[in-house]
């Protein structure tokens, strides 16, 4: 294996912190927030249903991965659930749960990005595509959320500590991964990627889109910019599949 999957890790950690950070440089409203979020929501879900569950099962061991997407569905609804029933139900509270929530599905989302980084590190004439495609939505990711922190009256200095346990998720997943890739990683991958699939998916559907559109204010312009989030994803999501 070369040394590129080291580098890969630093641009990624690097690009992820970057763009959480601009959700933290200037005071947003809520509004202007929402706008974001739903962007990246459209983004998610892009991930979700052109890359990650087509990647899932696109693999031998279909069943597997299907049991893989509903169990880490309902993970994350029993965590959310749980903490929901932990809190005293106030606006700033809910916003607390799905800060938290998206930051379990997107953590563990990232740490599967860092196999497929591994992986393109090994074929080299793939590599590249690979590092597109994470980086094609990290910006974003972190941005939506770190937003999500800040909605939910997190201190600055909390919100970028726990970004930056964020953007270390890719390179702790490529670490891990690295020594492991062999000739049975196709039903690894299945595996892995039906669970990121399936809390992603609670994430994006169950937090994300009921947070954006909460209100109808701006809802237009919030789902023209989910849609546009899809529409990228679709050019630019299936450059991962390569990888595996």
């Amino acid at each position: 294996m070369s040394g590129n999957y080291l580098v890969y890790s630093l641009i990624v950690f690097l690009i992820a912190l970057a763009g959480g950070t601009v959700a933290l440089i200037r005071r947003w409203s809520d509004a202007g927030l929402h706008l974001f979020i739903s962007f990246g929501a459209g983004i998610f879900l892009g991930t979700v249903f052109l890359h990650l569950l087509p990647e899932a099962f696109g693999h031998e061991h279909v069943g597997e991965a299907a049991v893989f997407v509903l169990v880490g569905f309902l993970l994350i609804f029993l965590i959310e659930r749980f903490l929901s029933m932990t809190g005293d139900g106030s606006y700033d509270h809910s916003h607390l749960v799905v800060s938290i929530t998206a930051l379990l599905g997107l953590s563990v989302h990232s740490i599967i990005e860092g196999f497929g980084l591994a992986v393109g590190s090994i074929n080299e004439s793939i590599g590249e595509m690979i590092l597109i495609s994470v980086l094609a939505h990290k910006a974003t990711a972190a941005f939506s959320l770190t937003s999500l922190f800040v909605l939910a009256k997190m201190s600055r200095a909390k919100s970028f500590l726990l970004l930056t346990l964020f953007a270390c998720m890719t390179p702790i997943g490529t670490l891990l991964f690295a020594p492991f890739l062999s000739g049975s990683e196709g039903e690894m991958v299945a595996g892995l990627t039906g669970l990121t699939a399936g809390s992603f998916l609670y994430v994006a559907t169950g937090e994300l889109l009921p947070e954006v559109f909460h209100t109808k204010e701006h809802r237009w312009w919030k789902l023209i910019l989910m849609v546009i989030g899809i529409v990228i994803m679709g050019y630019l999501g299936g450059g991962g599949h390569h990888g595996h």
